[in-house]
């Protein structure tokens, strides 16, 4: 997991900035929920309170708003593009594998027929 700071809604992020300017945040978020709250951040302390591990985190590695505007909606997904043609080896008949079988000899005769066939 990378470090990118914690997004939250823009009033959240304002009132926490708000609420960092005037206390210092402490890990003990039962606390900042309350202070949050006296002071009139009510925004802040409902999403602290429903977020707290999140808000830890974020603690450590900051906070930053949402981009404004809506989310994507399958609307916005780009169609998929066509596939690229992928390489393949040349396959060879049936026809091939059925002369293998049909042809005398041992493994010697299988290997020089194999030479000569490639070299």
């Amino acid at each position: 997991m990378s470090r990118e700071k914690i997004r939250v809604p823009q009033k959240v992020y304002d009132e926490l900035v708000a609420l960092q300017r005037e206390i210092h945040f402490t890990l003990d978020y039962n606390d900042t929920v309350k202070k949050a709250e006296d002071r009139g951040y009510l925004a802040a302390a409902d999403w602290i309170r429903r977020n707290e591990n999140v808000y830890k985190v974020g603690f450590s590695w900051g906070f930053e708003p949402e981009p404004e505007g809506p989310r994507g909606t399958l609307r916005d997904i780009p169609p998929r593009p066509e596939p690229t043609p992928q390489r393949t080896f040349r396959q060879r008949g049936p026809e091939t594998l059925t002369k293998a079988k049909k042809e005398p000899g041992g493994i010697a005769s299988k290997i020089r027929t194999w030479l000569s066939r490639y070299f």
